[in-house]
């Protein structure tokens, strides 16, 4: 029987890496990828840019000059929005909604794509007998939605790079 488990384990495990399964997160990225430069971004953003670009074994760029992709921040805004109210008058239903507005460069400041848009919503319940727990679920909420924008800026990045004329400096 334990014999029988170890041979479905290691099957599972040779059907899912045959298949291209990578960890939720990670990203293959090219060369180019693995040294960033981000302009702009708020602390979170720039954080979750940065584990994510060691997570690929690269770095952020310290200039632009030394990256293989500037990433410009034009506009970055967090808001929170009240979606109902309860009978005590407090907020019960809340709406956190994200806006990044951006734009990928070579090192020699030339424009890779048109400036890009990412706009991104969630909604939580806000129970006024729970403040503390809520307050904690709010901001890892807020967490979620910067690290999404991160994985959604760096596949969007790998589209700049694959999408350069290979003779463009």
């Amino acid at each position: 029987m334990k014999h029988s488990v170890g041979i479905i384990a290691v099957c599972a495990g040779l059907l899912l890496g045959g298949c291209g399964y990578q960890l939720r997160g990670s990203l293959e990225v090219p060369e180019t990828l693995k040294n960033v430069y981000v302009f702009g971004a708020s602390s979170s953003l720039q954080g979750e840019m940065e584990a994510m670009v060691k997570a690929s074994k690269g770095k952020l760029a310290t200039t632009s000059k030394e990256a293989g992709i500037v990433i410009k921040v034009l506009k970055e805004d967090m808001r929170i929005r009240v979606l109902s109210i309860g009978a005590t008058g407090k907020s019960t239903e809340s709406e956190l909604d994200y806006y990044l507005k951006f734009q990928f460069y070579n090192n020699n400041d030339q424009p890779l794509l048109e400036e890009q848009t990412i706009e991104m919503a969630r909604e939580f319940f806000n129970d006024q007998t729970a403040v503390l727990a809520k307050t904690g679920e709010e901001q890892l909420i807020r967490n979620e939605i910067y690290k999404q924008a991160a994985r959604m800026v760096m596949a969007r990045a790998k589209v700049a790079i694959d999408t350069v004329p290979k003779n463009q400096p």
